[in-house]
This record gives C-alpha cells, structure tokens and sequence, in this order.
C-alpha cells in the first residue's frame, strides 16, 4: 500500500485488479490478498471484517467501488497514524508507543490493559505441526492488528460513555443491558 496520494482513476484500475471475478464487487476473500503490512504478512481475517463491517454500507457482503474508496482511505489515514506512532520505524507499534498512540486518541489506558489488547491482536498461524507467530516482538502489533485494536478500543469507549452519561468513570448495569452490548458487538 503505497502512502502517497493516488487518482480515483488509479484505484478504479487497481479495484479491477483486485477483483478476479469480474463481478464488480469485492469479496473479503479479494480483499485480503492484496491488503498487506509493512512485512508483506496479509492482514488478518478479522481486520477485513471489521473493515467490512465498516464500509459495506448496503450489507451485501462485498465491497462496491464507491465503497472501496471510502475504504482505501481509511486505511490511507490510518497508515499515517501508524507511521506517526511507529517511532522506530521497525513496521509494528510496540507498548511504549501504543501507550502514546492511545493517550493522543484520548484514551487513558494502562500499560497492562494494552499488554492484554496486544497479546489479543498477536496471530499465530499453523504451518504443518509447528506455530508461528508473524508479530514475534513480545509486545508489539503489525498495521492490521493495530487498526483493528484502535477501533475496537473506541467502540468499547463509545459504549461505556453512552452509559456513563455523568462522566464518572463508572457505570451501573443489569445483566439484560450487559448481554445487549454483547449482542450489539459481534
């Protein structure tokens, strides 16, 4: 993915690309091989989905051009982000600087809750008998993992606001209203 700035005519030439059917749309599937990190590992399935979930404004499942714009830049931002953050430039962002990215997201997160997000967002992959891990830092996220761990941060964020409506920094919930958040975000 290139950072620069690129004609609405170069995406159309690069969604056709990308679209192997030829059916006009995109499918996750599609998606995924060309979305790449820093380390040329794809992003993972759940990130796409999420994107997905995100950018399929009719719900059909793929992606359509007009959304697929939308989409690229998205992630076009995020990739500024990212790069902003990544104070080492070694393609993932390691605790001390999530911890940074979080607070200038404005989100007060200790350092072991983001070590939970992190360990969260780690993919392993089955080759054979044998696991690897593509982000082996011990506490470091990949692009991908990043966004999808951003996102979700402000999603949870936006639902404990809607019922910390005094701004306490503590909420009072029954269970039926617990299991509707639940059933809301999956």
């Amino acid at each position: 993915m290139a950072t620069n700035k690129i004609s609405e005519q170069q995406l159309q030439a690069f969604f056709s690309h990308i679209d192997v059917d030829n059916s006009g749309t995109l499918t996750t599937t599609e998606l995924q091989r060309v979305l790449l990190n820093g380390d040329w590992s794809p992003f993972n399935l759940d990130t796409i989905e999420l994107l997905f979930s995100l950018f399929d404004h009719d719900r059909n499942g793929t992606i359509n051009f007009n959304e697929f714009i939308g989409l690229w830049r998205y992630i076009e931002e995020w990739k500024r982000l990212f790069t902003t953050f990544d104070k080492d430039n070694n393609g993932s962002i390691e605790i001390p600087e999530l911890v940074n990215a979080m607070k200038s997201f404005g989100f007060n997160i200790s350092e072991q809750m983001l070590k939970k997000f992190v360990r969260k967002y780690k993919i392993t992959y089955n080759v054979g008998n044998r696991k690897f891990m593509l982000n082996n830092l011990d506490d470091s996220v990949s692009f991908d993992n990043f966004v999808q761990l951003c996102i979700t941060v402000k999603t949870s964020a936006d639902i404990f606001r809607a019922f910390d409506q005094a701004g306490t920094g503590w909420v009072k919930m029954n269970y039926e209203q617990f299991m509707e958040v639940i059933l809301k975000n999956k």
